[in-house]
């Protein structure tokens, strides 16, 4: 694993303590994201991948457990089950979303990173279905 990588879960961890992150493939796993209203959960982990030419290539996906819906229905944009599984317990849907804009320095704090990449996930969330 790099060093931008480790520096980067770190920083994710300052934030998000109870986070896991799997080596092996680079996934991380956060539990309990909170969900506003309208979902049928008020909280949901949520998972991605950091993928290999990270940071010059951001992340893609919002992987979160079956069954979650907005106002009763499955929201738009997701497909469950992924077809590419997080290595965590249970079956995974995923969001297709990615970052409006994606601009990472090697500075890790004046560009953009994975903390970034996840408090972005409550946009997604807002949007509802």
């Amino acid at each position: 694993m790099s060093d931008r990588i480790q520096q980067e879960i770190e920083l994710l961890r300052s934030q998000f303590p109870s986070l896991e992150h799997v080596p092996n493939g680079n996934w991380v796993r956060i539990p309990a994201y909170p969900l506003p209203v309208g979902w049928n959960r008020d909280t949901s982990d949520v998972a991605f991948h950091i993928p290999p030419a990270y940071p010059g290539t951001h992340p893609y996906g919002i992987y979160v457990p079956t069954g979650l819906q907005f106002q009763g229905a499955a929201p738009g944009n997701y497909k469950e089950p992924a077809d590419n599984k997080p290595p965590f317990p249970g079956q995974w849907g995923i969001f297709s979303w990615q970052p409006k804009e994606w601009r990472a320095t090697a500075d890790l704090n004046s560009g953009h990173n994975l903390l970034n990449w996840v408090t972005g996930f409550a946009v997604r969330f807002k949007e509802g279905n």
